[in-house]
């Protein structure tokens, strides 16, 4: 059995096993069961880890020096872009669905009320609130913690994985395939417990599908680049955790047209992640039509 077979075989029984048990306990009213499910996901991100070694990868030479001084531009990127690309997607979501705007933060106060009462209480503007979360996603310490569970991805995916497919079948449809791999690695979640997207969206459950795996293709394009261009694994892994951790900007929105969150405003939108989706297909575009390889180690 290739080493391929072996890595897939794994990462998904034991990731599928884990999100299957993780979905059974949740409870979106049971804060204990919020949390079993959020342990569930975050020991699921081990998993490419685990298959990677289980497929025995080279993991010694996926480039575990960071070289700050020369990926600093890199490492910028990695950390700032995440949030500029989730503004610019959600700012196209509300150009195509400006009646989903809402100044009066009704979806703070369904969300998490504490946080709007306390807006309420100390007088502050719902603009300067919404302003504050996007410095909070650039400098979160959070981030820092999130990029050793996006490490636990990574390995498995850019280190091992596409390198792989790459060299099997060419880097385009090797980058469309892992990155769809990746979106499929989701999809228990999405279907069982209704991930990103709910359970009520436009097209439900397909176009969920489909739009998820449009978003990892695209984060894969760039994760691969920013791996392969700093010779250093820890690259994909900052961009990793910077994606899941950055503005939210549903925060924006009402409350009255969910069945829209399979466009936006989350850059898991098929609206909302245009503006990422350009930047990968410039890179894929400067490689192959104008002969410049960008997914070269610098």
């Amino acid at each position: 059995m290739s080493k391929v077979r072996k890595y897939l075989l794994f990462t998904f029984i034991s990731s599928w096993i884990i999100q299957v048990i993780g979905c059974s306990d949740l409870d979106h009213n049971n804060m204990a069961g919020a949390v079993s499910f959020s342990y569930a996901l975050s020991f699921c991100m081990l998993m490419p880890t685990l298959g990677a070694f289980f497929s025995k990868a080279d993991v010694g030479r996926m480039g575990w020096r960071p070289n700050i001084t020369k990926n600093i531009k890199l490492i910028l990127f990695a950390w700032l872009m995440p949030t500029v690309f989730q503004i610019a997607g959600a700012a196209l979501y509300y150009l195509v669905f400006s009646d989903d705007i809402a100044h009066s933060g009704e979806y703070l106060r369904d969300v998490d009320c504490e946080a709007f009462e306390e807006c309420v209480r100390t007088g502050s503007s719902y603009g300067m609130y919404i302003a504050k979360e996007i410095f909070y996603s650039l400098t979160s310490f959070y981030t820092c913690f999130g990029v050793f569970l996006g490490l636990g991805e990574e390995i498995g995916w850019r280190g091992f994985l596409y390198p792989e497919l790459k060299n099997r079948f060419g880097k385009a449809k090797g980058l469309l395939l892992g990155g769809t791999i990746h979106g499929v690695w989701h999809f228990p979640l999405i279907l069982l417990a209704g991930y990103e997207y709910g359970t009520r969206y436009i097209g439900a459950p397909l176009l969920g599908l489909f739009a998820f795996c449009v978003f990892t293709v695209t984060t894969g394009i760039i994760s691969d680049w920013l791996y392969v261009k700093s010779g250093s694994i820890w690259l994909p892994a900052i961009i990793h955790s910077t994606t899941n951790t950055t503005f939210n900007p549903c925060m924006i929105r009402g409350t009255g047209h969910l069945e829209r969150s399979v466009f936006g405003p989350m850059d898991i939108g098929l609206i909302a992640i245009i503006p990422m989706a350009i930047f990968a297909a410039g890179l894929i575009y400067i490689d192959y039509r104008r002969k410049i390889d960008v997914f070269e180690e610098l």
